[in-house]
């Protein structure tokens, strides 16, 4: 849905931006970077393209439409590209207030300006906030006469973006498109880049939808149908894989025939129906009995989907479908339980 292949960025500036619990400071840079290499800037639009590959989108919650606010910011850039640096110290400024977590690094802001960028089919210009947290050492070969020499340096590395948002001046009047990017600190102390700084919130689409419900079904499974609750582990993973059928076999989701055909028995069906709201209200989601099933976010859930028998520190049984295949007894010669695993050829 996103594509770079035409982008081009037009406007770049980075400062330091240091953790403000310590009072380490903001340092500024007194200009805008010049791009006439056209290497670097393949490589620049690279390192800040390559992790926006996520299905997921984002758009600005109404409460950040104030003055100082990273939505201001990029509203005033698209509005008067000649005001690019101020606007981008104003943005520095907004992040290091956000940065008061001890366990915040500080590192480089990157604020760049990019055309040529396609959404959803349309072309449009975008606002680009990165950071950059951690180094990498990198071996450097060179020679000097007729003999070669080693040493290392720090560097980024141009595949491992830290922090990312891309503002796509798009949809405007209902809070612009979004796309955020957060690979360290996954802990709540980095909430603060989402929530705190930009403060955003997901788009409820059809992918998000699908991803969500994935995700349900699985907590359920793992909080609800145990065997404290006198549900055993082969009933618990039918449940799961008869979820996963249920998606791939209907371009539509409907919470009543999902309960039928999954769930069946009317007391698990009530305690589901009770989970999944609360599930809801947890995450402030929308509740949702009706949408059109993602093929991507079906295909990316599943690999988090996989259901695992762990058995002591000796087996892991892992259960791709057909739970009904495996049958759980107790021997009483050993005094141990044992699974028995039925299969019609070995690979």
């Amino acid at each position: 849905m996103i594509d770079f292949t035409h982008a081009h960025i037009e406007k770049l500036v980075i400062h330091k931006i240091g953790n403000k619990s310590t009072e380490e400071g903001i340092q500024l840079s007194k200009s805008e970077i010049l791009l006439h290499d056209k290497n670097i800037s393949d490589i620049l639009l690279t390192y800040f393209s390559h992790s926006c590959k996520s299905e997921d989108f984002y758009k600005f919650n109404e409460s950040a439409e104030q003055e100082e606010s990273v939505q201001a910011s990029a509203q005033q850039i698209f509005q008067n590209h000649h005001e690019f640096y101020v606007h981008s110290a104003n943005i520095a400024q907004l992040l290091y207030d956000a940065s008061n977590h001890p366990n915040i690094k500080p590192g480089e802001l990157y604020v760049a300006y990019f055309t040529g960028c396609v959404i959803n089919d349309e072309e449009t210009d975008a606002v680009g906030i990165f950071k950059s947290e951690n180094k990498d050492s990198y071996i450097k070969i060179y020679q000097e006469n007729d003999r070669f020499d080693v040493e290392h340096e720090q560097g980024i590395n141009i595949k491992k973006l830290d922090k990312g948002c891309l503002i796509f001046n798009s949809d405007a009047d209902s809070g612009y498109i979004l796309k955020i990017v957060d690979n360290t600190n996954k802990n709540n102390e980095a909430a603060y880049w989402r929530n705190d700084f930009i403060n955003a919130k997901i788009i409820e689409n059809n992918y998000f939808n699908t991803q969500n419900f994935m995700q349900l079904c699985k907590n359920f499974s793992q909080e609800i149908l145990t065997e404290d609750n006198n549900v055993t582990k082969q009933e618990q993973l039918a449940f799961m894989s008869k979820s996963v059928d249920y998606l791939n076999k209907n371009q539509f989701f409907d919470i009543e025939q999902f309960s039928n055909e999954v769930i069946g028995n009317d007391e698990v069906i009530e305690h589901f129906t009770d989970y999944k709201q609360e599930f809801e209200e947890e995450r402030n989601i929308t509740p949702q009995s009706h949408f059109e099933v993602s093929p991507d976010a079906l295909k990316k859930a599943k690999k988090y989907m996989r259901s695992i028998i762990k058995l002591d520190k000796n087996f892991h049984i892992y259960v791709h479908s057909r739970p009904e295949f495996i049958e759980k007894g107790f021997d009483q010669s050993r005094n141990m339980h044992f699974y028995k695993l039925f299969f019609e050829s070995e690979n």
